[in-house]
């Protein structure tokens, strides 16, 4: 019986300035990662200001070859509660992730952010 473990968790953080608005930006794309796995964390819209509108769209590609909308969150002007998680996905080694982002109106904004992936692998007991 296979006994399942996190056999490495890799960080992914920084800060995306979105400068052109209607143009999808990509956040964190993973692919060919070999191994099962699962992503999460943070985005922060503190940055957010009166008039702009963004989108986060989540994509998956369950081992078919093309990306697929998983969601998609539009969220409108200042944030009150600033911070978005990126629900738990767990996908398998053939599976596909891309996190997006797309400002609709407004000024440009930055967005920071951080995601961890934890990687899984198997042994025998």
């Amino acid at each position: 019986m296979p006994i399942w473990y996190i056999s490495d968790i890799i960080p992914y953080t920084g800060t995306i300035d979105l400068d052109a608005a209607n143009v999808e930006y990509t956040v964190l794309e993973l692919t060919n990662m070999g191994t099962y796995y699962m992503v999460t964390g943070y985005l922060d819209l503190s940055g957010m200001q009166r008039n702009n509108e963004l989108y986060v769209r989540e994509y998956l590609d369950l081992a078919q070859g093309t990306y697929k909308k998983y969601l998609s969150y539009r969220f409108r002007g200042e944030q009150i509660d600033p911070l978005v998680m990126i629900t738990p996905k767990y996908l398998t080694d053939t599976d596909n992730y891309k996190l997006t982002l797309l400002l609709s109106g407004g000024q440009p904004v930055s967005i920071p952010y951080k995601l961890l992936v934890f990687k899984y692998a198997s042994r025998e007991l």
